[in-house]
C-alpha cells in the first residue's frame, strides 16, 4: 500500500521542507494527480506563452502567481518553471553561474513529475536542460515549453 500524500499546507517558513516531502512522495511512486487545475490557470498559460517568447522575467512572475494558487504537487511544476524563468533571466543578464545553480534546483523539482504534466511535455524539458547546463554562457536558452501531443 502506498504512503498517503503529504499535507497541502505548511507552517510559516516550512515550504522547502514540504516541497522535499512531496518530492520524496512522488519519487517513491506517489500519485501526482492530473494537474488540470494548473494547466487551466490563466497565470500558468500566460507564463508558458511568455517563456516561449523568451520573456523569462515575465514568465517567472506569471509562474510564481500560478504557484501561489496551485495545490501540491502542481506547485512543484509551477515552482520549477518559475525558477527556470529566473535562471534564464540571469543568463540574459550575463550571470551564468547563478543561472546554472537555479536550473539545477529546477531540475530537482521536475525529476519526479510524469513525462506529461499540466499539458506540457515535462520529459522534453528535462531532456533539454543538461545541454543548456553544458554551456550556461548562452544568453538565449533555446528551450521552449512544448504542449503534450495528447494533453493531460
Amino acid at each position: 500500500m502506498a504512503n498517503p500524500p503529504p499535507p497541502q499546507q505548511h507552517a510559516k517558513g516550512q515550504r522547502q521542507a514540504l516541497d522535499a516531502r512531496w518530492l520524496a512522495y512522488l519519487t517513491a511512486g506517489g500519485n501526482p494527480g492530473d494537474a488540470h487545475q494548473l494547466a487551466a490557470s490563466p497565470a500558468f498559460q500566460t507564463g508558458v506563452t511568455e517563456f516561449n517568447q523568451a520573456k523569462f522575467f515575465e514568465a517567472h512572475e506569471s509562474f510564481e502567481r500560478a504557484w501561489h494558487d496551485a495545490p501540491y504537487p502542481d506547485q512543484l511544476l509551477a515552482l520549477a518553471l518559475s525558477k527556470l524563468g529566473a535562471a534564464f533571466t540571469h543568463a540574459q543578464r550575463g550571470n551564468p553561474t547563478s543561472a546554472a545553480n537555479i536550473v539545477r534546483d529546477a531540475q530537482r523539482c521536475l525529476a519526479p513529475l510524469p513525462l506529461i504534466y499540466a499539458s506540457l511535455s515535462v520529459a522534453t524539458l528535462r531532456d533539454a536542460l543538461p545541454a543548456w547546463l553544458a554551456s550556461p554562457n548562452a544568453t538565449q536558452a533555446n528551450i521552449v515549453l512544448l504542449p503534450a501531443e495528447n494533453g493531460i
